[in-house]
């Protein structure tokens, strides 16, 4: 067995090791930094475009992510996570710095938005591969849904973070934030242990590019994947200025109550989906995801918008670590950095598909009729998969 065998496979080992402290470090940081980028429509309003166009520039962002997932899964497993990491990095730092220099919308802003998506792409890959190569076979859900509790938080912190940064110091001082979370990720990866070994490289390389392809369970995995990542894109896009325009204001109290429940769900029941199955627990939450959706335009009362983010939160909380080990599930580890790889693309093709839809909906119908869809097709995919056997 090569090393990644070893780490990923042992049922005895310990999951919290001096080296999944320092991923979910890294996942933190960097995480911190892509979270601020919630509100990265609101620097769209401000420079005078509308709903279509954030959803246009939401759509970019998805689409460079989604074009990443083909070079970097295979690297991920032929070159290493290292390698990844520090490329990865190294285009965030600069997409944050980049957007420093934008005045107007146009070539450079689209320009640095593909920047920043690759970016995005790349590391979103890289921490949920390098995740599964740490976590025991026996706590692999447990273990990748706490490991993503360092990547849900900021999505609490964050917004909130960044709606304070731009009120006091405006939008040069949000993107100098991003930057400084960005290079404090960076650094921190550079210290992780390789896991991908040169017997794993090796056979990785010498193995057939479409084997992770070769059932239809990987395939459906990855169609159901797509439609929870579209929703979950639709909120963190329209959330805030759909906010912002109906007089409510900020959204970091949502984004936070939405962070806390997922982490709750995860620290305190993490172990549930390994002890009772994938499907039983997933179900249900793409159900109480798709209600909270739903309730989104509907709701005016400030406490009650905090639990529809609790709700959101939940689900999310148990959903996106279920699909994740689903898809490992499917593969050998030769091809584990390319399963990951295209797992989390679905994610981002739900932004570059679903989400200038979304916005052309939100533009000409409203925002109700958007977060109906969108819920819908959550409640679709909770269908599909209590229909699969």
């Amino acid at each position: 067995m090569t090393r990644l065998d070893d780490a990923a496979s042992a049922p005895g080992d310990a999951l919290f090791t001096p080296r999944f402290w320092l991923a979910c470090s890294v996942h933190f940081s960097g995480a911190m930094a892509l979270s601020l980028y919630i509100l990265f429509p609101l620097f769209i309003r401000h420079l005078g475009g509308s709903e279509l166009v954030i959803g246009l520039y939401a759509g970019i962002t998805g689409a460079s992510a989604v074009a990443a997932r083909w070079p970097v899964g295979r690297w991920l497993d032929t070159q290493g996570r290292r390698r990844v990491l520090a490329l990865a990095g190294v285009l965030h730092v600069g997409a944050w710095l980049g957007f420093l220099s934008i005045g107007a919308l146009g070539v450079r802003s689209a320009a640095v938005v593909v920047v920043y998506g690759l970016a995005d792409g790349a590391l979103f890959a890289s921490y949920f591969t390098y995740a599964s190569d740490i976590v025991p076979l026996s706590r692999r859900s447990e273990g990748i849904a706490l490991f993503g509790v360092w990547g849900i938080l900021p999505n609490g912190l964050g917004p909130l973070l960044g709606e304070f940064l731009i009120a006091h110091g405006g939008f040069h001082v949000f993107f100098g934030v991003g930057a400084a979370f960005a290079f404090v990720s960076l650094c921190l990866s550079q210290l992780l242990p390789e896991t991908a070994g040169p017997a794993h490289t090796h056979a990785a390389r010498h193995a057939p590019s479409a084997g992770i392809f070769v059932t239809r369970g990987l395939l459906f995995v990855l169609c159901a994947t797509f439609m929870f990542g579209a929703a979950v894109n639709s909120l963190f896009t329209f959330l805030a200025p759909y906010s912002y325009a109906r007089g409510r204001g900020s959204v970091g109290s949502f984004f936070m109550s939405y962070a806390l429940a997922a982490v709750a769900v995860r620290v305190f029941t993490g172990r549930l989906p390994d002890r009772i199955g994938l499907r039983r627990v997933l179900i249900p939450a793409l159900v109480l995801y798709a209600t909270g959706i739903l309730l989104v335009p509907h709701v005016d009362d400030a406490l009650i918008f905090i639990l529809v983010g609790m709700m959101c939160g939940a689900g999310h909380g148990y959903a996106f670590p279920i699909f994740n080990v689903w898809t490992v599930e499917q593969v050998s580890p030769a091809f584990r950095g390319r399963a990951v790889s295209w797992f989390t693309a679905m994610f981002d093709l739900g932004n570059t598909l679903a989400n200038p839809a979304l916005g052309a909906v939100a533009e000409w119908a409203g925002y109700r009729a958007m977060f109906t869809c969108s819920g819908l097709g959550v409640l679709f995919t909770a269908a599909a998969v209590w229909r699969r056997k």
